[in-house]
């Protein structure tokens, strides 16, 4: 790992690290080139399912924070790459899988992590990149924390989380068709015949919990048409749905892409980090918000079959409560 990327321990919520016996859990740093000063942004750049995040888009976020001037933060999140529980017999990931619930709480502690080690970040440039799985998280932070972001940029990612049986009722036919399994990514998360409760099912959904995502948070949506892991309908039925509640979003299908987008008609396209260059480099460049607010007293409510669950905002960091009705 190049020494432009610091690799910092946070403490997480809920958790035993596989690393370190307790609580903390890695994020890796990188500052630009030219140092971080008042006008340097903050980028939260997420991977996918089962991703070492110590390698996922390493020499990407170099990239990110030399051409738009940001501190760039991956997260290692739970049960996941180096966090899974026996990487070395090729377990990229665990099973049970949390699929996003506390991994959004890891991704946003990481980010509190990150704002107090750079107190001279420009808090009205906090933005948010995630691929695949990570594009979920990345629709789970602007739904957890709809206070902090200036922008979103999410990549052919998992907006309605589904079993087996329901990916075949929805025709959500690419749905991981290149493993030749016919499961779901719920099926993937907890094993085949397994299912969430419903409220469990319902804190994992973007779609469903759209409308909490702040209207002031411009949001950029790409996504393969021959995406064969996860379905272009992901992106499709989210960015119609964020349409209808009014909140500004712009979607460009990749002609041909896959789930990585190498296979794109066109060669400034043919990859996440070229598609992302192409299509939100103003944005990434330009976004600000000016009512971000690190702390805000009222949490976060986010109403589910059978009760709520909360996002709190102590300085310790955001924490995720469940409550039954």
């Amino acid at each position: 790992m190049t020494s432009r990327i610091q690799t910092c321990p946070f403490e997480t919520q809920d958790y035993r690290s596989r690393q370190y016996g307790d609580a903390r859990i890695d994020s890796y740093v990188t500052e630009p080139a030219s140092g971080v000063n008042s006008q340097t942004g903050f980028l939260l750049l997420i991977h996918g399912w089962g991703n070492n995040g110590q390698e996922a888009y390493a020499d990407e976020s170099l990239v990110y924070a030399d051409r738009f001037n940001l501190v760039v933060t991956r997260v290692e999140f739970r049960h996941c790459g180096r966090e899974a529980h026996d990487p070395i017999a090729g377990k990229t990931f665990d099973q049970p899988y949390d699929f996003c619930k506390l991994q959004t709480i890891d991704c946003l502690r990481a980010t509190y992590a990150t704002l107090a080690r750079y107190p001279q970040i420009d808090r009205s440039r906090l933005m948010i990149w995630g691929g695949s799985q990570g594009g979920q998280l990345g629709a789970q932070c602007l739904i957890f924390a709809p206070h902090l972001w200036a922008l979103a940029v999410l990549t052919c990612g998992v907006y309605l989380p589904l079993s087996g049986p329901q990916t075949r009722e929805l025709g959500f036919s690419m749905d991981l068709k290149a493993d030749g399994m016919g499961l779901g990514f719920i099926d993937c998360a907890l094993g085949q015949g397994n299912s969430y409760s419903p409220a469990e099912e319902d804190i994992r959904n973007p779609w469903k919990n759209a409308a909490l995502m702040s209207p002031k948070t411009p949001i950029i949506i790409f996504h393969g048409t021959m995406d064969d892991t996860v379905d272009i309908k992901h992106s499709v039925f989210l960015d119609a749905r964020l349409l209808g509640l009014g909140h500004p979003v712009a979607f460009y299908p990749i002609e041909n892409g896959d789930h990585g987008l190498s296979n794109a008609s066109f060669q400034d396209e043919n990859s996440r980090l070229k598609a992302t260059l192409k299509y939100a480099s103003s944005a990434l460049q330009t976004s600000h918000r000016a009512d971000v607010d690190l702390f805000p007293t009222q949490s976060t409510r986010i109403p589910v079959r059978g009760g709520s669950f909360t996002v709190s905002f102590p300085n310790s960091g955001p924490i995720l409560t469940w409550n039954p009705a």
